[in-house]
């Protein structure tokens, strides 16, 4: 037998024998992610990471600061809840409404003041997926302008659960924590003795 058929025969038992593993491997671990499976699960929670994060640090953020109230109540689940200074408010109407209000009008001959700027700052994702739910928290910074200079005017975090509804992951519930008191506050804390 020449050299060539030897090497062809090899290549031939080679395959059959890879071909038998792959089919060994398929009925002894049924529902076990082998192969693309395992890469399509990989890419899928990619996917889906990328998705929250655009939710949480993209559209969360610009909505708020753009004051598009529509959007923003958009972000939430058909029945989501949000929890924002001890009150909670549940599904996108109510929530978007919770911002969307008219201005209070001027005093009489006063001019009307635009409404403050702000800029959200979200960081420092942490982010924990099951399937269609997640788990995540986040740092927020909200900058603004005071007498003309740019300040921190709160800091926390976000507790948030999430949900796919409709293929787009949403926020099922979501909680805004101030880790950081507002300037008066912290002045009014350092002025009172601790308690012993």
């Amino acid at each position: 037998m020449s050299a060539s058929k030897r090497t062809g025969l090899r290549w031939l038992a080679a395959g059959a024998a890879m071909g038998a593993m792959g089919a060994w491997a398929a009925i002894t671990a049924p529902g076990m992610a082998v192969g693309a499976s395992a890469a399509d699960a990989r890419a899928q929670a990619a996917a889906d990471r990328a998705e929250i994060e655009q939710l949480m640090m993209g559209d969360y953020p610009r909505a708020l600061d753009g004051r598009d109230w529509k959007t923003y109540g958009s972000l939430w689940a058909s029945d989501g809840t949000f929890l924002y200074r001890g009150t909670t408010y549940t599904g996108p109407a109510a929530i978007a409404a919770v911002f969307d209000r008219p201005a209070t009008p001027p005093a009489a001959g006063a001019a009307a003041t635009p409404p403050a700027r702000t800029q959200h700052v979200v960081t420092n994702l942490t982010l924990k997926l099951n399937g269609d739910r997640a788990v995540a928290q986040a740092y927020w910074q909200t900058l603004g302008v005071r007498t003309g200079q740019e300040v921190i005017l709160g800091s926390g975090h976000y507790e948030d659960e999430l949900r796919r509804e409709n293929g787009r992951w949403k926020f099922a519930k979501r909680a805004i924590v101030n880790d950081l008191p507002p300037p008066a506050l912290a002045a009014a804390a350092a002025a009172t003795p601790a308690a012993r």
